[in-house]
C-alpha cells in the first residue's frame, strides 16, 4: 500500500484487518498549511484484504458529523455505508475532523470549527487523495460534515475540477435558533461559551466537540450575518456561480437540520441538484430521523441505493 507522499509528511497509521475480509488503512496528514503546524488529520482507507489499488474504483470522501468519528460510516463489526459503497465498486475513504477518533487534539482544538475544516483539512484530504489515486472524487458528508464539505466548495478551498459530484445527508445552514438572533441572548450565549471548553456529546456520539463550532454556531444564526466566512465573504454569494452534480437527502422527522432548509442548500450546488425527502409519503418505508436516514436497517435498503445510483449514473454521464 502507497503510504508516501511529495506533499507533506503522510504517515500511515495502521493497517487492521476487519471482518476477516476488509482492510483498513489509516493515514496520518500533517499538512502544515495554516497557523496551527500541530495539525493532523486521520484519513482511512477501506479496501477488501490483498485487493490491489489497481483494482480500486472510484474515490469517495467521507466526512463523519458532529459528535462522531469514522465509525458512523463502517463500524468495528463490519457494517456501514462504507463497504456498502465499496461492494458496489467505490473507493472509500473516511476522514475524521481534529481530535476525533484517530486525528489528534491540535494545540488550538478548541478553535477549530468548520471554517478550519474546509479552509486547510479538506483541501489537503483532496491533494492527497487525488495523488494516490489520479482520480476526482465524491464528496459525501452527514450533518456537520456535510456543511463542511459544502463550506470548502463555496469558499474555493478545494478545487471544483477534482470533484465528481457531492451527497449530502442532513445538512444545512440556513435553520437556526430564532431566540440566537435576538441581540441579547447572543450575547449572553457568547459569554457563556466563553467560559465552556468542549460541548459534550454524551446522548448524542461517542466524542465532544471544541467549543469552536458552537461559537461559529453563533455567528451564523445572527440575522444580518448567516453563512458567513469569518471575513465577512457570504458562501452563499459564492455558490451562485457553482454548477456540480449533488444529491441531498432531507429527514421528515429531522427537527434540528429540517428538509426544507436541506434542500434550499442543496439546490445552491446549481441545476445539476437533486433533493430526496425521506418520508412515508414519499414511499419510503418510515419517516425517518437525523441519525437512521443514513444508520439503519431501513436506511441499508431503500437510502443507500439511491445514493449510489445516483453516484454511478452521475460518474457514467
Amino acid at each position: 500500500m502507497k503510504s508516501s507522499s511529495a506533499l507533506f509528511p503522510v504517515t500511515l497509521l495502521r493497517a487492521d484487518l476487519v471482518a476477516d475480509s476488509f482492510i483498513e488503512d489509516t493515514y496520518l496528514l500533517k499538512p502544515n498549511n495554516s497557523s496551527d503546524s500541530s495539525v493532523q488529520i486521520a484519513v482511512t482507507r477501506l479496501g477488501f484484504h490483498l485487493e490491489s489499488n489497481d483494482e480500486r474504483g472510484v474515490p469517495v470522501i467521507l466526512f463523519h458529523g458532529s459528535f462522531s468519528n469514522r465509525s458512523f460510516w463502517f463500524s468495528g463489526g463490519g457494517k456501514g455505508f462504507a463497504k456498502f459503497l465499496l461492494e458496489a465498486g467505490f473507493d472509500p475513504w473516511m476522514v475524521e475532523a481534529r481530535g476525533h477518533g484517530d486525528s489528534p487534539e491540535n494545540n488550538h482544538y478548541l478553535n477549530n470549527n468548520v471554517e478550519n475544516y474546509a479552509q486547510y483539512d479538506a483541501p489537503a484530504v483532496q491533494d492527497f487523495i487525488f495523488e494516490q489515486t489520479g482520480k476526482k472524487a465524491f464528496w459525501v458528508g452527514h450533518s456537520l460534515g456535510g456543511v463542511t464539505v459544502a463550506t470548502a466548495i463555496a469558499g474555493n478551498y478545494i478545487e471544483d475540477s477534482r470533484i465528481q459530484g457531492v451527497v449530502l445527508f442532513g445538512a444545512q445552514v440556513s435553520r437556526y435558533p430564532i431566540l440566537l438572533r435576538m441581540p441579547f441572548v447572543r450575547a449572553v450565549t457568547r459569554l457563556i461559551l466563553l467560559v465552556k471548553k468542549r460541548v459534550s456529546g454524551k446522548g448524542i456520539g461517542p466524542e465532544q466537540e471544541p467549543i469552536g463550532i458552537a461559537r461559529e454556531f453563533v455567528r451564523w444564526a445572527g440575522l444580518f450575518t448567516g453563512w458567513r466566512s469569518s471575513k465577512g465573504v457570504s458562501y452563499w454569494a459564492e455558490m451562485e456561480n457553482k454548477n456540480i452534480p449533488a444529491l441531498a437527502f432531507g429527514a421528515q422527522k429531522d427537527k434540528g437540520d429540517p428538509a426544507k432548509s436541506c434542500d434550499k442548500l442543496i439546490k445552491a450546488f446549481g441545476e445539476k441538484s437533486q433533493f430526496h425527502l425521506l418520508s412515508k409519503k414519499n414511499g419510503y418505508k418510515q419517516d425517518y430521523n437525523h441519525v437512521d436516514m443514513v444508520v439503519s436497517k431501513p436506511a441499508e435498503e431503500e437510502v443507500w441505493p439511491k445514493a449510489i445510483e445516483w453516484m454511478s449514473f452521475t460518474f457514467n454521464q
